[in-house]
């Protein structure tokens, strides 16, 4: 037994005495065990479940709406009960037969849509199973239900791109904030974070302004959210810092790739970014210095006034080289900042070298200016060293 070589380990180390080792043993052994099923009769429910559905199957084009609907909901409720069961006698997984249940709810919902001919094109089913599946979680605190509260909620976003009113983004973000306020789990805050990133995409829609920078300003919004969780820090912090690298390089990409057209650039807009992402700066500097990177993002909207993007990739290479100093020199991983210099070293080989280097060349040059750069921060290092000696 695992539990029991551990604490035979544990003992020979002095961590713990005999005594306590009979403590733990005696404890664990009056735990109630696991109820297993015996293999015939789970052997037996399979086979009668698949009975069941392949008569429901057979029958189903001449079955009546009401009976359709009225059989779908027997299951959920069936299978909602085997979880209740299943949690109160200690046997099989609760959280399987709860998850079938909602899956028979979603299917209950597709029925009746059908059988009455309802219109979808207003999101009902993502928006029931979203509700419904926030409401399994803040009552389970289990990760399942927050990755499909994820799923649907993206479906509710996506089916409501073309008709998306004023009315039904405000629920959607009232809903999405409170789910991201209550949770407690990590995964939990991350999928409600990403949601409402996503919903901030969505103001392409809603707003009669065509704009590039609405996620830069999306962005800089969702910071805010970290005054409310400042415990967080690490976990928003990193997204905040992932999805920011991910930006300016879809920004270099695309201004380097394509011929935007400038009125889609508004300098009033990029002025007015740039003097928010001051603020932005100076919020992160005293609350959230992790975070202090995303606020060079300000200066894209009047960087991609440059029609070569040769200032906004410098701004990328002079961010990737900087992140990885400083992180080096803080002892901090590496893994992220590098994973983002070389994404900016291929999108620089793809708009500039592509034609005219070939990419060993083009990786030789970088490399070679990386020894020299690294070999005057090594000098200066060591200088400062003997004069501090």
């Amino acid at each position: 037994m695992d539990l029991e070589r551990k604490l035979e380990r544990w003992e020979k180390e002095g961590f713990i005495d005999q005594v306590a080792v009979k403590k733990i043993l005696t404890f664990e052994n009056q735990q109630p065990k696991p109820t297993k099923l015996p293999l015939l009769l789970i052997i037996g429910l399979i086979f009668f479940s698949l009975a069941v559905f392949s008569f429901i199957a057979a029958n189903w084009q001449v079955m009546p709406a009401l009976l359709k609907i009225g059989l779908v909901q027997l299951l959920m409720w069936m299978f909602y009960g085997f979880g209740y069961l299943a949690e109160r006698k200690n046997f099989g997984r609760a959280i399987i037969f709860r998850l079938i249940g909602l899956a028979m709810f979603g299917a209950s919902i597709i029925v009746t849509v059908q059988a009455f001919h309802f219109s979808v094109s207003n999101s009902i089913l993502p928006w029931a199973i979203f509700i419904v599946t926030l409401a399994h979680y803040f009552y389970w605190r289990q990760f399942p239900y927050a990755l499909i509260a994820f799923i649907a909620g993206a479906f509710v976003l996506m089916m409501s791109i073309p008709t998306m009113s004023w009315f039904e983004w405000g629920c959607f973000l009232a809903v999405t904030l409170a789910w991201f306020y209550f949770s407690h789990i990590d995964s939990s805050m991350v999928f409600s974070w990403s949601l409402l990133f996503a919903s901030g995409l969505m103001l392409w829609i809603l707003v009669d302004y065509e704009t590039i920078l609405w996620p830069i300003w999306t962005l800089f919004t969702l910071v805010f959210l970290l005054l409310s969780v400042p415990e967080k820090e690490r976990l928003l912090g990193s997204l905040s810092l992932v999805v920011g690298a991910f930006q300016l390089v879809v920004y270099l990409t695309v201004r380097g790739a394509m011929d935007l057209s400038i009125p889609e650039i508004n300098l009033v807009e990029s002025i007015s970014l740039l003097v928010v992402s001051v603020g932005v700066l100076v919020l992160t500097y005293l609350r959230f210095q992790s975070i202090t990177w995303i606020s060079v993002l300000g200066a894209v909207g009047l960087l991609l006034f440059d029609d070569t993007a040769i200032a906004l990739a410098i701004v990328a290479e002079i961010v990737a080289l900087a992140y990885l100093v400083i992180a080096h020199r803080q002892d901090r991983p590496l893994t992220f900042g590098f994973v983002y210099f070389i994404a900016v070293q291929f999108v620089l080989y793809f708009i500039y070298a592509w034609e005219r280097l070939d990419m060993s060349l083009f990786f030789l040059v970088g490399a070679i200016l990386l020894f020299v750069l690294s070999g005057i921060a090594w000098y200066v290092n060591r200088k400062k060293a003997g004069v501090a000696t």
